[in-house]
Formats: C-alpha cells, structure tokens, sequence
C-alpha cells in the first residue's frame, strides 16, 4: 500500500504542467462586432411590403385621375361639336311660304262666324226704330228688328220674352216691360227645321243696343248672341 501511494505522488509530481490551460468555450471573449461564440448572430429583418391602406389610398388616386381625364375629354369634345345655330340653314328649291297676317278684328270674327253657322239656330239683329202700338203708353222704349232660324233637327220655340237686349254700357235689359209696345211685335210659335221668323222686339228706356241675346223659357237652354248691326 506505502508502495502504490508512493508511485502515484511521484507520477503526480512529475506530470508537467501546461502553463496555457485551454480557454473554455463559453469564456471566450468575442471581437467588437463579433457575437459571442456558440451565440447565434441577429438575422437579418424581412422586407416589409406596403400596407393595405397605402394601397388603398394609390388605387383612388389612380381611378380619380382617370375619371378626371374621362371628363376633361368629353367636355372638350361636347365644345368642339356644332351647335344648332352655327350650322347652316337648310336650303331648298323654294322656300316656306310666309303666313298672312290677318288684322286682329277679324281673326277673332271668323271663328265666331263659322261658329254660329254650324249652330242650330242663328240669329241676327239690326237696329229698328221704336213704332208705338196702340198699346204705348207714352213713355221711351228701344227696339232692335231680329230673326230667328231654325237649322237643326228640333223644333225651337219663339217668344217675344225670350230675347233680352245689352247696351253700349252693359247694362241688360228684358222684354217684359216693352212687351205690347211696339208694332210689327214678334210672333209667339214654334219653328220647324228648316223654319225662320222675324220681328220686332222692345225694352222700356233709350238706349243704344249693342247686341241682343236669344234663349229658352225662363233663360234655360242654350243662349244665341248676336252683335246689333
């Protein structure tokens, strides 16, 4: 046992020993710049593309300035076109007649004529100078000379209190007070299709008559007016 223990210290004492022991891995120290051995180094960062908002915002700027060029094209083809009064005027072998000018008073007579033409009755007035009857009782009285034509299908009654006359003034005057008055008084009947009478009819007072207007019993029906020639 002294003899093995006595080997060992001598091999223990002449071991050499290594005056630069090896550097443990972990305790190296790395050069600036250098990462730590055994440490992984920083990767490198991913590129990063642009964002769904940046996107956005260059597809409306796009669109925009295509419908901006959209309309600035159209405006200047829109005043580029000819107008309608810039082109010529058509021009032809003849051209249109011109329409006659026709006075005021008998445009609006012509209607009126061809209006009581195609009634079923017309009639007509000229002034008349008063007659006094045996009946006149002394006072003033108008009287206006008319007739009466039946060209429709139905009979059309006649009576002198059917008529009434307008003055210059407009004033309206009835029948009834003149009723008697006058000679050569319109008759009371009834006219056929194809009948006409004619007579007299009178209003109490002087005055000038402008037209005198002809109508049913009690004024119902159709009015006829005629213009006191």
């Amino acid at each position: 046992m002294e003899v093995v223990r006595e080997r060992r210290m001598c091999e223990h004492v002449r071991a050499p020993t290594d005056p630069h022991p090896p550097e443990h891995p972990m305790t190296h120290q790395p050069q600036p710049g250098q990462a730590p051995y055994g440490v992984p180094g920083p990767h490198p960062q991913p590129r990063t593309g642009m964002s769904t908002g940046a996107k956005f915002g260059v597809g409306c700027a796009v669109l925009f300035c295509l419908l901006f060029a959209f309309v600035g094209c159209a405006a200047l083809l829109a005043s580029g076109a000819p107008q309608d009064s810039d082109r010529p005027a058509a021009t032809g072998g003849e051209s249109a007649p011109e329409a006659e000018e026709v006075p005021a008073g008998e445009e609006s007579e012509a209607p009126a004529e061809e209006a009581a033409a195609d009634a079923p009755v017309v009639l007509t007035a000229t002034r008349h100078e008063f007659a006094p009857s045996i009946l006149h009782d002394g006072g003033d009285y108008t009287s206006v000379y008319v007739t009466v034509e039946n060209r429709g299908d139905e009979d059309v009654d006649v009576n002198p209190l059917y008529f009434s006359v307008v003055a210059e003034d407009g004033t309206k005057k009835d029948t009834i007070d003149g009723l008697g008055m006058a000679e050569d008084q319109i008759d009371t009947l009834t006219l056929s299709p194809g009948q006409r009478a004619e007579g007299v009819i009178t209003v109490k007072g002087s005055i000038t008559p402008a037209s005198v207007e002809f109508s049913g019993a009690f004024g119902l029906g159709d009015t006829y007016t005629a213009e006191v020639g």
